[in-house]
């Protein structure tokens, strides 16, 4: 049987990555794995699915075996099932904390998916552009046109170094996806989101990083739900996470960016 991973009561503090959870869990200082109970109570106000049901984590051991697909038994319940000890589903109900909006409207694009499909064992490429943002996506802000155009063409040099003082004032990265976080806990050089580009105007970096959150959460959600705005894999956008300017300290010299097997020219 396979043992439950260890709880690392300093997790935010491993890395800059985790900085958005930090803000999240201020004082949280849990010296063992939170339950469901703990969790729930991270809710500043009530929040439901849109199909009406108020979201809570349920421990997944709790409920009976399921008859309907994950995304389903959220979407008909409200509740979302939570594995203990879980680094990974850990990281899920925190992400739903941060944008409950848009992993509601994520869960609803997915049921409705699931119901207009022939073949439900096989995902739609919607499922599978919706699945890989759920786990491996960021959220990719700027005021820039030309920091968009050279992410879009793979400029990495230009992106993260030549622009490089213009990171978390005109350009800023949030990481959405569970299991991305997951894979911070032992960040590795070829660490990659998958990034949804979200064009703003000047005003939006005069919010603090909260605010910020709060306005993508509805932004996003509202093209998602009513401009089709993820509808293949394609649609997403590789970023290695390792370059983001803060983020980690090997990529304060500009010879790290000229590594082509992380940071890759675009195909041809």
């Amino acid at each position: 049987m396979k043992q439950p991973a260890n709880w690392r009561t300093n997790f935010t503090e491993l890395s800059p990555l985790f900085s958005d959870l930090q803000r999240l869990l201020k004082q949280k200082n849990w010296t063992a794995w939170p339950d469901c109970t703990d969790l729930n109570l991270l809710w500043k106000q009530e929040h439901k699915t849109l199909s009406n049901f108020p979201v809570r984590f349920l421990p997944q051991s709790s409920l009976p075996d399921q008859a309907t697909y994950y995304e389903e038994h959220i979407y008909t319940t409200g509740e979302v099932p939570t594995r203990e000890n879980n680094w990974h589903d850990f990281f899920n109900a925190l992400v739903w904390v941060w944008f409950p909006n848009l992993k509601s409207v994520i869960n609803a694009l997915h049921v409705n998916e699931i119901e207009h499909q022939f073949d439900k064992k096989n995902r739609s490429r919607k499922r599978d552009a919706l699945t890989l943002f759920d786990e491996s996506g960021v959220i990719f802000v700027s005021d820039d046109n030309q920091m968009i155009q050279a992410l879009k063409a793979h400029d990495w040099i230009k992106l993260f170094w030549q622009q490089r003082n213009d990171w978390w004032r005109t350009t800023a990265v949030y990481i959405f996806g569970h299991g991305l976080y997951e894979k911070s806990l032992s960040p590795y050089i070829g660490l990659t989101g998958k990034a949804l580009i979200h064009p703003v105007d000047k005003h939006f970096f005069k919010q603090d990083r909260q605010t910020q959150i709060a306005l993508l959460d509805q932004d996003i959600s509202d093209l998602m739900l009513n401009q089709n705005l993820l509808e293949d894999p394609s649609h997403l956008t590789p970023l290695p996470i390792l370059g983001v300017p803060g983020w980690w300290t090997g990529n304060n010299n500009k010879n790290f960016y000229l590594n082509t097997h992380y940071f890759r020219p675009i195909k041809q």
